[in-house]
């Protein structure tokens, strides 16, 4: 069983774990992780926890979601999660299968509920294995961006045990969790690959201090010796300055913030560093224990014997990064949100002279939509507020049958949001990024830090 709460809030979840038994997605209408039976067939995917009479069955095209917080809720769950398991799925399709059945999805809003059908103290949301493989939250009487998050990245638990198969090495497994859990929805996909500004500074302050459990010794670390960081046991054994280097901590939390932490940024080093050149590499090892290869066999063969030396690298490549590094990519999902909004208005004839006239629509709440494409206004919301400080180099190209939005950077990278329109419906909204045109030599294509406007990952 997975459980994960918001790095703040995590021990207790973490320690009820142990008490117990470890690029924007697809658009709209894209066909993508499986072909699963039609509405009909939803009443196969039972699970094996409780359903209170008080929770409803939805089915989507991933999923059956069952949840007592009403149909608004239940919509934005079906878009959410369908766009989560095209995500999953279009970032592991060289190694793992389809969804042939619809997956299991508990959302509950009373506490009572979600304890009794299994839920542990002091989570929100958890994976439980099995052959059903349920995945359950507790949303309260709203989800919140933090559950979504952690269902997330519970979610990608629940797809590597019914989906990929094979063992996962802890680190791998929960190091994959934290990456797509960090993914922003978008509306029609999901954005991954970003960073934090308060992770990158914390992972560069672990590595400076030499808190990171040296990668020879993390790689081996099975479930149970991940499980051991939450337990009191683990905790009296760092006091006793009984555990290896890189283990010792002050407190429980300590430990779980740095192996989640280091989880996540290997998963993210060797996905992105030095322009993805660990990626296929990465496929690979995981295909290779999807198929039933012992995984230090294959993390020898597809990654080299010297650990230390890669170790190394990945040290390098952290403590490297400039800060907020992935500033387009925040840019990306802001900018794909507002596409998503501008694609339901232009499908109900909604049309707009120029980005001030839309942006204006938007934060007054006056843009279209078709009903069975809604999508919730805290995520305009949320676009919006972000955006705020750079709304000059918006612009909307009105040159075809159907709009594109487009931002265009100080430092002269484009952002084009394009979409598709029929039957009063938008499909295919995809965003593609452009980056500036090569600078003459000795010129620089970035503005200065301290004139260019914020993005979200500055003010984190």
């Amino acid at each position: 069983m997975f459980c994960r709460n918001k790095r703040t809030i995590l021990v207790a979840a973490a320690l009820a774990c142990i008490m117990s038994a470890g690029a924007a997605g697809q658009g709209a209408g894209d066909k993508g992780a499986g072909d699963t039976k039609d509405a009909k067939g939803a009443k196969g995917a039972k699970a094996s926890a409780p359903t209170p009479g008080r929770l409803k069955a939805y089915p989507s095209r991933y999923y059956v979601i069952y949840t007592d917080l009403g149909e608004d809720v239940a919509a934005e769950a079906s878009a959410r999660m369908t766009a989560m398991a095209e995500e999953y799925y279009n970032r592991t399709k060289g190694f793992s299968g389809v969804i042939r059945s619809r997956l299991p999805f508990y959302l509950y809003s009373r506490a009572e509920d979600y304890h009794a059908a299994g839920g542990l103290p002091g989570s929100s949301g958890q994976f439980s294995g099995g052959q059903q493989g349920v995945l359950m939250a507790l949303a309260g009487s709203q989800p919140s961006l933090s559950l979504w998050h952690t269902v997330q990245h519970e979610g990608f638990h629940q797809f590597a045990h019914m989906v990929i198969g094979g063992q996962l090495p802890a680190w791998l497994d929960e190091g994959l969790a934290e990456y797509f859990g960090l993914g922003i929805w978008t509306g029609d996909g999901f954005v991954t690959g970003v960073i934090p500004q308060g992770r990158l500074v914390a992972v560069r302050g672990y590595i400076k201090n030499d808190r990171i459990t040296p990668l020879a010794d993390f790689l081996l670390m099975s479930g149970a010796d991940w499980s051991g960081a939450f337990s009191r046991e683990q905790a009296e054994k760092d006091k006793s300055k009984g555990a290896g280097k890189g283990q010792e901590g002050k407190t429980d939390i300590d430990r779980v913030r740095i192996n989640y932490d280091q989880a996540w940024s290997m998963v993210h080093f060797l996905a992105h560093a030095e322009n993805g050149k660990y990626r296929r590499s990465l496929s690979g090892f995981i295909a290779d224990i999807s198929g039933g290869m012992d995984w230090k066999d294959s993390f020898k063969m597809r990654f080299g014997s010297n650990v230390k030396a890669f170790e190394q690298k990945y040290r390098q490549w952290w403590l490297a990064l400039p800060d907020n590094p992935t500033r387009d990519v925040y840019i990306k999902a802001d900018a794909a949100t507002l596409t998503s909004f501008l694609a339901r208005a232009a499908s109900q004839g909604q049309s707009f002279t120029d980005a001030q006239q839309f942006l204006q629509a938007a934060k007054a709440g006056d843009l279209k939509c078709n009903p069975a494409q809604k999508l919730p206004a805290s995520l305009l919301d949320r676009a919006l507020v972000s955006s705020r400080g750079w709304q000059r180099g918006w612009s909307i190209d009105n040159a075809a049958r159907v709009p594109k939005l487009v931002l265009t950077w100080p430092d002269g990278t484009t952002f084009v949001g394009a979409f598709t329109v029929e039957d009063g419906k938008c499909a295919n909204v995809k965003l593609t990024v452009t980056p500036p045109p090569p600078a003459a030599k000795g010129a620089t294509t970035r503005p200065d830090a301290a004139k260019a406007p914020k993005t979200p990952a500055a003010k984190e």
